[in-house]
């Protein structure tokens, strides 16, 4: 290898390793998880001004959690890109229990559905949103 190519082959490597750092800095792959009920309490009452969390349901994986207020009204939270999203669920929400897990289809499409592994608490979790059809 000449002088040239090993020149060539240093600034390959530094502009890598700079790329690298680049990324890590601005968060971009990284692998975004609700870490616990506090961390979904908090989303939530970041996505809409005035929701006060006080119980939550959340995915074994922590990609997503459900967070309910005192006065019955419920916040789905999930993972979107390197980042959280989060809508109200109310009756325009789709609810499927299937065992220990509940899917949530959002009317609005880009949002998708989400399925929450949420073990024996799934059942209770999708009566609670059968409350909303009935009122």
């Amino acid at each position: 290898m000449n002088q040239a190519e090993l020149i060539q082959l240093g600034a390959s490597l530094v502009a890598v390793l700079f790329v690298a750092w680049l990324v890590g800095k601005i968060g971009l792959g990284g692998d975004p998880r609700i870490a616990d009920a506090d961390h979904a309490i908090r989303l939530a009452e970041e996505a809409e001004a005035g929701f006060r969390g006080i119980e939550v349901a959340r995915d074994r994986a922590g990609f997503a959690a459900i967070v309910r207020n005192a006065e019955g009204r419920m916040m789905l939270v999930r993972a979107h890109g390197n980042f959280f999203a989060a809508r109200p669920v109310d009756a325009s929400v789709i609810g499927r229990l299937d065992k220990d897990f509940l899917t949530l289809t959002m009317p609005e499409r880009t949002f998708g559905a989400v399925t929450l592994q949420l073990g024996k608490d799934a059942g209770m979790w999708a009566s609670r949103m059968r409350e909303f059809s009935r009122g």
